[in-house]
C-alpha cells in the first residue's frame, strides 16, 4: 500500500452503534449491516490512528469482527 498518504480501512464490530458515537471515531464514517453490525470506514492517517481507534473500540467493549486495510484505489 501506498505510504505517502492515508490508508482507507474497513472495521467490523458486532455491534450497531449509536450515531452518537460517530465522533468517538474521528474521520471513520458509519455504516450498519444487518440489525447488529457496525462498519467504519475510511482514511487513517498512520498505525497510529489505527491503533487509536481499536482502542476505542476495546474501551467501548465492542466485540471485533474484522479489520481490512483496503485498496486507495476503491476511495479516489
Amino acid at each position: 500500500m501506498d505510504s505517502d498518504g492515508p490508508n482507507f480501512y474497513e472495521i467490523r464490530v458486532k455491534s450497531r452503534l449509536d450515531e452518537s458515537l460517530r465522533s468517538a471515531f474521528g474521520s471513520m464514517q458509519m455504516r450498519y449491516e444487518g440489525s447488529d453490525e457496525t462498519i467504519l470506514f475510511g482514511p487513517l492517517a498512520d498505525q497510529a490512528a489505527l491503533h487509536g481507534v481499536l482502542m476505542r473500540i476495546r474501551d467501548l467493549g465492542l466485540p471485533l469482527i474484522a479489520v481490512q486495510q483496503l485498496p486507495t484505489t476503491c476511495n479516489e
